[in-house]
């Protein structure tokens, strides 16, 4: 019988250990006031994607240039754009004309600011204390270097009969067109002479087609030029809204296409 109320006082013994062990209080989970998510990327048209925004609080996010390894502030090269408290997904972001310091493989900062002034104005000066860079609980601003790079066209003077051979790197889906010249070497423009569609990413020894009817001639400029394909896909719609794609801006601001021009030998 002893032996019995000793087994039973060791099971008593084990669940009350037990049940003080389990009897911890749970820490609460600590929540980031903002989590970014963006890659680097080929841009089309001179937009920036990013995958995913969390915020606590509504809030903006922008794009400042790179200088030094860091953000250039206060100054934007972006349209400052609004996000909502919560998860964002897919948002687009318009670069502006003072993204003209932007060359392929260049490096800038996405950065996330507080909306914290007159909301839903972006009042961010870097002295009035106002829609600073958003931090998170380690006191480190929420931003991330990423790389743009430019679609491109890769070809070389060559002979043309009756077509020409490019090679193209394109960030969506869309259309290189093959314009003439004029007299003085000039790109003839918006006609066109031929034209084939491209998908995004790698298009290897792409042929356009010389429209029929047209002559080419030793020593005639030609310049391919690559096109986006909004809606409806699949039919060449410029002028209209299949634009030219462009990556960057020049020095007056103009957004700077992407072009390339070959000689017929």
């Amino acid at each position: 019988m002893k032996y019995i109320i000793k087994a039973i006082f060791a099971i008593s013994l084990i669940t009350m250990f037990t049940a003080c062990s389990d009897d911890k209080t749970t820490e609460p989970t600590v929540n980031e006031p903002g989590v970014l998510t963006v890659q680097d990327q080929m841009t089309s048209q001179n937009m920036i994607i990013v995958k995913t925004v969390t915020m606590e609080k509504d809030g903006w996010i922008v794009v400042h240039a790179n200088t030094s390894g860091a953000p250039k502030t206060p100054e934007i090269i972006s349209e400052p754009v609004q996000v909502k408290a919560g998860t964002n997904s897919n948002i687009m972001i318009p670069l502006t004309s003072a993204a003209n310091i932007l060359d392929d493989n260049s490096q800038v900062w996405v950065m996330l600011h507080t909306d914290d002034g007159q909301k839903g104005d972006y009042e961010f000066d870097g002295v009035n204390g106002l829609d600073s860079p958003l931090k998170n609980l380690s006191d480190v601003i929420i931003m991330k270097p990423i790389t743009l790079t430019s679609p491109r066209i890769t070809a070389s003077d060559q002979v043309v009969t009756n077509s020409v051979t490019v090679t193209v790197n394109a960030a969506t889906d869309g259309w290189i067109v093959l314009h003439n010249s004029n007299t003085d070497g000039t790109i003839v423009q918006p006609g066109n002479i031929g034209k084939t569609a491209v998908k995004a990413g790698l298009n290897q020894n792409i042929e356009i087609k010389v429209d029929e009817g047209v002559t080419i001639v030793t020593g005639q400029k030609l310049y391919p030029m690559l096109h986006i394909d909004r809606e409806p896909n699949g039919e060449y719609n410029f002028p209209g809204i299949d634009m030219p794609e462009v990556f960057g801006f020049d020095l007056e601001g103009k957004p700077k296409t992407i072009v390339k021009s070959i000689i017929a030998i």
